[in-house]
């Protein structure tokens, strides 16, 4: 499920093609990739999302990393910054067309939508380019990621099978009413919180070490059949807990009465705000966990079910994915083999060395010895002539 190196190469591309042309059309700017990009936890057609952000009066330079450095703009430059800022959407469209004339599958300018952004595709390589303009958190959200998944070993193969679990049906684009990738990671970090939690309490240890399969079903029973959206809202601060959505002072954020099963969902950069309340399908989607839930039970409680993966019952594997399989065997049999060639060339290396300081050593000792047996020579035929 993880990106080629080959495609690896080419979302680096991409992302070096968007951040030129938005500093040929806005100048002074920070270009920032964030999300799955950044985090590593990409599938091969994952969007590569960006946010433009743009120099305030009087900040810091966007594209230095410490704050030393403070802009001065004229009048002039402060009138052209902020006409960009205020409409940066459509500006920034038209030269995506203008650059990608000829290659362009789609562009769309969404703005009816809780953070309006420019989307787009560039043939060949399928891969959706979203970018936002002026949004608070998305790098910052890649660094909490790289946080969470060097205390939690079970969060990176989790993501990737619920992301393309999500994104085979449909109900992975947050801008559609489903579960985005930020959302979908915060869901697992709290979900293995309170396993952890759980597992302290029964055992008094924590699990450091977890089934994975079982964690997967556990997942897909936690969201699709225990988790009561109409009063418990997430948070991940603090080692992870749960609120209610009606307390005093979440009220406000997190309850909907439009929409009061809504999934809430505490965003731990901004706790103002909800990261859940655009997945407007989690109705939907809850259902769909339960029916997997229950589809991957029978196939493991007793009496089971004969397959020959269990996995295939809610992701069927594709000619793609089986392509995939190929390729990742064929690199790792490769691999095998150089590491096997440099591996011999290593004891060769080793083995010649020795030799080498066997021969040196075997020649200083015979020169040693000539030397003494001249010595011996010299001291006969001195004594010889000294009476």
């Amino acid at each position: 499920m993880e990106p080629t190196k080959d495609e690896l190469e080419i979302r680096n591309k991409m992302v070096a093609k968007v951040t030129d042309l938005a500093q040929r059309v806005f100048g002074m700017c920070q270009v920032l990739p964030f999300g799955s990009q950044v985090t590593g936890l990409c599938l091969p057609d994952s969007d590569i999302d960006f946010v433009i952000r743009f120099p305030k009066k009087g900040s810091t330079d966007g594209n230095a990393k410490s704050a030393s450095k403070v802009i001065r703009l004229d009048d002039t430059e402060e009138e052209d910054c902020d006409f960009i800022a205020s409409n940066p959407l459509h500006k920034f469209a038209e030269a995506v067309h203008d650059e990608n004339e000829e290659h362009l599958s789609y562009l769309e300018v969404i703005e009816q939508t809780r953070v309006p952004l420019v989307k787009f595709t560039v043939e060949p390589y399928k891969i959706d380019i979203d970018v936002c303009f002026d949004q608070p958190g998305g790098p910052e959200s890649a660094d909490l990621m790289h946080r969470f998944m060097n205390s939690m070993p079970p969060l990176r193969p989790l993501t990737f099978v619920l992301k393309y679990f999500l994104s085979s049906r449909d109900i992975n684009k947050p801008f559609t009413g489903g579960i985005g990738s930020y959302l979908l990671q915060l869901m697992i970090v709290s979900f293995l919180q309170q396993r952890s939690r759980e597992d302290l309490m029964r055992t008094g240890r924590l699990g450091n070490y977890f089934n994975l399969g079982s964690l997967l079903i556990d997942f897909f029973e936690l969201y699709g059949i225990d988790f009561n959206y109409v009063t418990t809202g997430i948070s991940v601060r603090n080692d992870g807990f749960y609120f209610a959505k009606g307390e005093r002072d979440k009220k406000s954020v997190f309850w909907q009465p439009s929409r009061q099963s809504g999934l809430a969902v505490e965003n731990p950069l901004d706790i103002t705000m909800d990261v859940g309340a655009g997945a407007y399908r989690i109705q939907m989607i809850q259902r769909v966990f339960e029916h997997s839930f229950k589809t991957l039970l029978a196939y493991v409680a007793e009496p089971r079910e004969e397959t020959y993966s269990i996995l295939a019952r809610i992701i069927p594997p594709t000619e793609a994915m089986e392509k995939r399989r190929v390729q990742k065997m064929e690199s790792e049999a490769k691999a095998a083999v150089v590491n096997t060639f440099n591996n011999n060339n290593t004891e060769r290396d080793l083995q010649d060395r020795n030799s080498r300081k066997k021969r040196k050593a075997n020649g200083h000792d015979s020169n040693n010895k000539q030397a003494k047996h001249n010595d011996r020579g010299n001291e006969r035929s001195i004594s010889k002539y000294t009476y």
